[in-house]
C-alpha cells in the first residue's frame, strides 16, 4: 500500500473512533490503540507533508460538538495533548524543550493524567456563568446546568473577584462511585459503564440535569482559558485556584532535573491503582509562563506540556467456559470463565460479554485464546480471539432460563434475552437482595448468604414473604443463633414504616431508580394514588418521559403486582409518606449550625433544613450560604465573620421557612 492510500484509510480510521469516543461516547478501541494509529498518521505526514490536508484529524483539537447542547464558542481555543508511551520519547521532549529555551535549568511540573471528560468553567466576578465541553477546541457544547450538579465545582469563588477567570479541568467519576453506579445500572435493567471515563462522558452529557445529579462526580483543575488575572507561572495559578476554593488535582510535584521526572514516572506506575480515580499517566508541564510563550503551540498542541501515557496492560488467556448469568429483571448475560492470569495489578478470572452479539462480533469460541485488557475498566474487556483451536466450541445462545429452565425472549429493539418467568429464582434472589439493600428498605442483616438460603428453602418466593418469616424460618438457616434471628426479625418489623420513596424504589420497577422514585412519591403523595395514575397522567410529570411512564404503568396493572401490594398491606407495611417542604427558600444553600439553639435542639434544625431542600455541614467553607448560631457560637462564627458569610439567628432561619407554610 503507497503512503498516499494509507494516510487516507488512516483519516478516516481515526475519525471513525473519534466520532465515537468524543460524541457517541461508545469507543470500540483503547486510547493506546488510537495513539498508535494517530502517531502512524503523524509521521507519514512529516515524511510526506503534501498529505497533511485540511481535514487531518493532526490539524483538529478534538471531536465534533453534539447538537444536543448549544454550542459556545471558546475565546482561548481548548488545546489537547502530545502523547508520549517510553522513556525514550520523554527524553526526546525534554531535549527539544531545552533546545528551544536554550536552557536545561527550568522548573517542570508534574501532575495525574485524570482520565474523565475535558471541560471549562467561566467565572464572570466570581460567579460561574458557563461551562462548556471541548467539543472541537474551538466550539463546545454548554453543560452549564449539569455542571452545577457537580459538588465541588463552586457557584461562587471565595473573596472579591472581579473581571473574567475561565478555569479548565477533568471532570470524572471516581472508582468506589463507579461500582456503586454499575449497581444502579442493573437495578434499572440498564448494561453497565466499562470505564470511570464513559460513566462520567455519559453523566455530564445527560440532557435531564437531575441524572447528572444522582451521579457524584468531580472536577479538578488542569489549566485556564481567558482570564483577566495575571500569573507567573502554573503553580501561581494552581495557588491562586486553592485560595479561591476551586478543585485541583492532590498529585503535583516540580522538578529541575529530568532524571527526576523519570524516576517519578516509574514509581508512579505502581501507585496508579491505589488511587481513587482512574488515570492512565502523567502530564508533564514547563512551569514558568514566559517559558511557555516562548515554546509556544502547534495548530493543535502546546510545546510546553506533554502526556506521559502507561501503555494499557494487556495480556493472553484462555477461555475455558461460558456462564450465563441472570439478572433482577431476568436479563440474560454471558460471562466468559477465563484461566486465571495477572492484569492490571489483580488477578482476572471472568470477564463480561455484555450480550450474544459481543460473542458474534468476537467470534469467540470455548477453548479461544484472547487478548483481554482492565485499563481502568471495572471488568476487563475481551478485546481480540488470538486463537481458536481446531477443538474450539461454539457458543450457543440458550433456549430457556440456565437456573429455573423457563422460556428465553428477545423484546423488539433489543439484544437481550430475557427470562420472563416471574418465579425465577435467580430473579427473587436480586430482586429480594435489591428489595432489602440500604437504599431501599434498608433490612440489617438481609444480606446475600440469607437471601440465597431463604429462597433456596422456599422460605420466601416473592417480596411479600419476607414480612412473614419466622423464628423457626430463620432458626433453620446455617450460621443462625437466637440473637441474630431476633435481630433480624426486628429489623423487618421496622422496615414496614419506611418512607414511600424508598418503597416505590425497593419494588424494582424498570427504568425507576432512588430519584426518580422520590419524584413519583412527592407528586402522588400515596401509593395509592400512583397505583391509579394514567400514562398519559405519569408522562406530564417532567423527570419521567414516555418510557418510563408506559413501565410505571404496566408494573402497577399486572395482575401479580397488585396482589403483592394488597399482601403487604395485610402484613402491616404501613409506608410514611414524604415530608412536603415548606419553603422554597433553602434548596440548595449550605447551612452550619453553632452554638445552643433555644427553640430547636440542633438536630431538628439540621433535619428541618434538610426536609426543605438544604444541605448541612459541619464546616465552615466558602461554599456555606449561612451560618445559623445560638448562644456560645465559637469557631465556626468567628471563621464565617472572616470569610463574610451570612449570619442568622434561630429566628431568622425559621422566619425563611414559615412565609410558605
Amino acid at each position: 500500500m503507497d503512503k498516499k492510500t494509507e494516510a487516507e484509510n488512516l483519516k478516516k480510521l481515526l475519525w471513525h473512533h473519534n466520532n465515537l469516543y468524543y460524541n457517541l461516547d461508545k469507543p470500540e478501541i483503547s486510547d493506546y490503540e488510537y495513539d498508535l494509529l494517530y502517531s502512524r498518521l503523524k509521521e507519514l505526514e512529516k515524511q510526506d507533508p503534501s498529505l497533511i490536508t485540511p481535514d487531518s484529524p493532526t490539524q483538529r483539537i478534538g471531536g465534533k460538538s453534539s447538537s444536543s447542547f448549544e454550542p459556545v464558542e471558546h475565546i482561548v481555543p481548548m488545546m489537547s495533548l502530545d502523547n508520549t508511551y517510553n522513556e525514550e520519547e520523554m527524553y526526546a521532549w525534554y531535549e527539544r524543550t531545552s533546545k528551544t529555551l536554550n536552557s536545561n535549568n527550568f522548573e517542570m511540573v508534574i501532575e495525574s493524567k485524570i482520565d474523565g471528560l475535558s471541560c471549562s468553567l467561566t467565572y464572570m466576578d466570581g460567579i460561574l456563568k458557563t461551562a462548556a465541553t471541548r467539543g472541537d477546541g474551538k466550539i463546545g457544547e454548554d453543560i452549564t446546568e449539569n455542571a452545577k450538579t457537580i459538588k465541588n465545582i463552586p457557584l461562587k469563588l471565595s473573596g472579591e473577584n472581579k473581571g473574567l477567570f475561565e478555569v479548565r479541568g477533568e471532570v470524572f467519576l471516581p472508582k468506589d462511585a463507579l461500582v456503586k453506579l454499575n449497581e444502579m445500572q442493573e437495578d434499572r435493567d440498564l448494561p453497565p459503564f466499562a470505564n470511570a471515563r464513559n460513566a462520567a462522558a455519559g453523566s455530564l452529557r445527560q440532557k435531564d440535569a437531575h441524572i447528572t445529579a444522582e451521579r457524584p462526580l468531580k472536577f479538578y483543575i488542569h489549566s485556564f482559558g481567558a482570564s483577566d488575572f495575571k500569573f507567573d507561572s502554573y503553580t501561581g495559578f494552581i495557588d491562586k485556584c486553592k485560595n479561591l476554593g476551586l478543585p485541583v488535582s492532590p498529585i503535583r510535584e516540580v522538578f529541575t532535573n529530568f532524571e527526576d521526572v523519570i524516576n517519578f514516572y516509574q514509581k508512579f506506575k505502581t501507585e496508579l491503582h491505589n488511587l481513587p480515580y482512574d488515570a492512565d499517566g502523567l502530564v508533564i508541564k514547563v512551569n514558568s509562563f514566559a517559558l511557555q510563550k516562548i515554546l509556544g503551540a502547534t495548530a493543535k498542541t502546546p510545546r510546553w506540556a506533554e502526556a506521559f501515557k502507561y501503555p494499557a496492560e494487556r495480556v493472553k488467556t484462555i477461555v475455558k467456559d461460558i456462564n450465563f448469568g441472570v439478572g433482577r429483571t431476568g436479563v440474560i448475560t454471558p460471562v466468559a470463565v477465563l484461566e486465571a492470569v495477572k492484569c492490571g495489578g489483580v488477578t482476572i478470572t471472568s470477564a463480561t460479554l455484555h450480550n450474544f452479539d459481543e460473542i458474534k462480533r468476537l467470534n469467540l469460541k470455548i477453548g479461544d485464546t484472547v487478548l483481554i485488557e482492565r485499563a481502568g475498566e471495572v471488568i476487563p474487556k475481551v478485546l481480540e480471539v488470538i486463537n481458536s483451536p481446531t477443538d474450539a466450541k461454539t457458543i450457543i445462545e440458550p433456549k430457556v432460563c440456565p437456573v429455573c429452565k423457563g422460556a428465553l425472549v428477545k423484546e423488539e429493539g433489543e439484544v437481550a434475552l430475557r427470562c420472563i418467568n416471574p418465579n425465577c429464582q435467580a430473579q427473587i434472589k436480586r430482586k429480594v437482595r435489591h428489595f432489602a439493600s440500604r437504599g431501599t428498605m434498608d433490612i440489617e442483616g438481609l444480606g446475600e448468604a440469607v437471601v440465597d438460603q431463604l429462597v433456596d428453602y422456599g422460605a420466601v418466593k416473592k417480596l411479600s414473604d419476607i414480612y412473614n418469616l419466622t423464628l423457626f424460618d430463620l432458626m433453620s438457616l446455617k450460621a443462625f443463633a437466637d440473637k441474630k434471628a431476633d435481630n433480624l426479625l426486628n429489623a423487618i418489623e421496622e422496615s414496614k414504616h419506611r418512607p414511600l420513596d424508598k418503597f416505590i424504589f425497593a419494588l424494582g420497577i424498570r427504568h425507576i431508580g432512588a430519584k426518580m422514585a422520590e419524584t413519583l412519591a412527592r407528586h402522588f403523595g400515596t401509593l395509592e394514588n400512583l397505583t391509579k395514575a394514567s400514562i398519559e397522567e405519569l408522562a406530564k410529570i417532567p423527570e419521567i418521559g414516555e418510557i418510563a411512564a408506559k413501565s410505571i404503568f404496566d408494573f402497577f396493572n399486572a395482575p401479580e403486582v397488585k396482589t403483592e401490594l394488597k399482601n403487604f398491606e395485610l402484613l402491616g407495611v404501613k409506608l410514611s409518606p414524604l415530608k412536603q417542604k415548606t419553603s422554597a427558600l433553602l434548596e440548595g444553600k449550605t447551612f452550619v449550625f453553632t452554638g445552643e439553639l433555644e427553640q430547636l435542639t440542633r438536630e431538628q434544625a439540621q433535619n428541618l433544613a434538610k426536609e426543605n431542600g438544604a444541605k448541612v455541614s459541619g464546616s465552615v467553607s466558602s461554599k456555606t450560604y449561612a451560618v445559623v448560631a445560638g448562644k456560645e457560637a465559637g469557631s465556626k462564627l468567628k471563621k464565617a465573620q472572616e470569610l463574610g458569610i451570612k449570619i442568622l439567628s434561630e429566628n431568622d432561619f425559621l422566619a425563611l421557612i414559615k412565609p410558605v407554610k
